[in-house]
């Protein structure tokens, strides 16, 4: 009888783990993968430094089969992946010129700290701590 063989692949969104927003972000994210497909990993963690992702004001990476992802292009895939209503924000984003897509992902990237005001340490949400990683 044949048998497929399992493909592992690394699917890591790289956040700002110091903004509240990026928080947000992943939790949202985590929700909608219900397949448990993707792992998270702060910026500011071993994690991010041994895939050599550096602390940009990007404010999210994300790497796909050893591909690393920057701005609008790493939210997309990442939305993608994750699966539900992400499907279908990644395809609208995918409708839009990447110029302009960069331009906004860029605009909120900058302000996110001032969009949302940090007052406190985010609880980390139930099922979390097996798919993020240091």
């Amino acid at each position: 009888m044949w048998q497929a063989s399992v493909v592992e692949e690394e699917l890591i969104v790289f956040f700002d783990g110091d903004c509240l927003l990026c928080q947000g972000v992943v939790k949202w994210l985590n929700r909608m993968d219900g397949d448990d497909r993707l792992k998270f990993a702060p910026l500011q963690g071993e994690t991010a430094r041994r895939y050599g992702i550096d602390l940009s004001d990007d404010s999210m990476a994300f790497v796909e089969r050893g591909e690393t992802y920057r701005a609008s292009e790493a939210a997309r895939r990442a939305f993608w992946h994750a699966g539900g209503g992400g499907v279908f924000l990644a395809g609208l984003l995918m409708s839009l010129p990447i110029a302009y897509r960069d331009w906004a992902y860029q605009w909120v990237a900058k302000n996110r700290k001032r969009l949302v005001k940090n007052s406190g340490c985010e609880l980390p949400e139930e099922g979390m701590s097996r798919k993020t990683l240091n």
